[in-house]
């Protein structure tokens, strides 16, 4: 298994890399939409309330949110990005109480909204970010490869003591420490590359610290529901990864937090 998940996710990194330099900005639009719907889709699918149509329609209003979304004024993208966070605050709070859970957890109008808060703000910063960020978006996506990856070795190699045992029994506070050490060299390199220093080039790291503090909320909400549902990955589509879903869980809580604050401290 680490053999087949370690060649993935260089094919996909390789694609990542390559669609990130020679990509235009309507193919980036193309592959973050089709990315965000097939999450949706299989989001969907550990939903109890949202099977058949209701699957689709939920995938079909996702693609109008979307579209509208990237419509409105780039002065509304700030408000975006806050909703968005607000709903992963509120996924921690869900962790954390795990397995007890609300009730309105099961109903499907919650299901829906759950997931359009979760994948089309997270779309929404990382198509901000394509339009004339470029290397901001590949540092947003740096952060999170590098969080996950540290916390990954170190978790294997290290992990003693449970992080959220509850919810995913394989993730260890050795773990979180090592994805957090990952992120922070990567924002540290990067501030340096960028021409940063003395309290902004701190302040970077620091947001990239943070990032991935935030990105590990988002991976323990969708073990959340899929342990609700009684499986273990979103789907089979990517061998050694699961699905889409798994492979862009941390992103889209991250993507958020820094698209809202990364461009003002750069530019500042």
């Amino acid at each position: 298994m680490p053999k087949t998940r370690i060649l993935t996710a260089i094919v996909l990194l390789g694609l990542v890399l390559l669609l990130l330099w020679r990509g235009t900005l309507v193919c980036l639009l193309a592959v973050f939409s089709a990315v965000a719907l097939r999450a949706g889709w299989e989001w969907a699918g550990l939903c109890p309330g949202l099977p058949g149509a209701r699957r689709w329609l939920l995938v079909t209003v996702l693609g109008a949110s979307m579209a509208v979304l990237y419509a409105l004024p780039v002065s509304w993208t700030a408000v975006a990005l806050a909703v968005g966070l607000a709903w992963w605050a509120l996924a921690l709070w869900m962790v954390l109480r795990f397995p007890s859970l609300p009730g309105w957890i099961d109903r499907p109008l919650a299901q829906a909204i759950i997931i359009l808060l979760g994948l089309a703000p997270a779309w929404l910063a990382l198509v901000r970010l394509a339009d004339g960020q470029r290397p901001l978006l590949l540092l947003c996506l740096a952060l999170v490869w590098a969080a996950d990856s540290g916390a990954y070795a170190i978790g294997r190699t290290l992990g003693k003591h449970k992080l959220c045992p509850r919810v995913s029994p394989g993730k260890t506070l050795e773990g979180l420490l090592g994805g957090l050490a990952g992120a922070t060299l990567v924002g540290l390199v990067a501030g340096l590359g960028l021409g940063l220093d003395g309290l902004r080039l701190a302040t970077l790291v620091g947001l990239t610290t943070a990032c991935a503090a935030v990105s590990v909320v988002g991976d323990l909400a969708e073990s959340l529901f899929k342990r609700h549902a009684g499986v273990k990955d979103s789907s089979h589509l990517l061998p050694g990864h699961g699905g889409v879903l798994d492979r862009i869980d941390a992103l889209m809580a991250a993507a958020p937090l820094f698209a809202l604050t990364a461009p003002f401290l750069v530019r500042g």
